[in-house]
């Protein structure tokens, strides 16, 4: 594996990922944030479970509309459904480790993503401009946003998905940001 494809940044969360170990179950990375650097927005997942890890540095996670700051060794858990956002409300770098399972096909979609950032083809949220490109890494990681009904958004990232999947589209955000 190529170290392109271990370590990769992006330059709207302002954070770097490092890929520690991965396997069908499982899929841990380190995070390098930086100060002000996090998700912009909160989501869920309905088929993971993530935990968080501070190494070095404070991170603020919001679940469930609760706010916590975690320092050093300390860690928080997000089960399936949970909403929730990470985020670096100090002026010093964090670094925490994240592990993911079921791991899906979450690595490709944050290197998806996170290439398109790079090539400045997203918004400011760091969602693609590219409908279908939104969808399909939507889709790959099981993402969805609260207070909208997720049966309306599946149907939706499901459908563009299956669309851009059929023109090629995935396979050629999987051809440019994955190999």
């Amino acid at each position: 594996m190529s170290n392109t494809n271990k370590r990769f940044s992006n330059p709207i969360i302002k954070d770097e990922i490092e890929i520690l170990y991965e396997s069908d179950e499982k899929l841990v990375f380190r995070t390098y944030l930086h100060a002000d650097g996090g998700q912009s927005g909160l989501h869920y997942h309905t088929k993971i479970t993530e935990k968080f890890k501070v190494i070095d540095g404070e991170l603020t996670v919001s679940i469930n509309k609760t706010k916590i700051v975690l320092k050093p060794n300390e860690e928080a858990v997000i089960n399936p459904s949970d909403v929730h956002q990470f985020v670096n409300t100090s002026n010093a770098a964090v670094v925490f480790e994240v592990e993911i399972t079921p791991s899906l096909q979450i690595k490709k979609a944050l290197q998806i993503f996170y290439g398109l950032a790079k090539d400045v083809k997203v918004y400011n949220n760091g969602l693609p401009k590219n409908i279908f490109y939104m969808a399909i890494g939507l889709h790959m990681m099981d993402a969805y946003i609260p207070n909208v009904p997720r049966s309306m958004q599946r149907l939706g990232i499901t459908t563009l998905a299956l669309i851009g999947e059929a023109f090629g589209l995935k396979k050629k955000l999987l051809l440019r940001y994955c190999s």
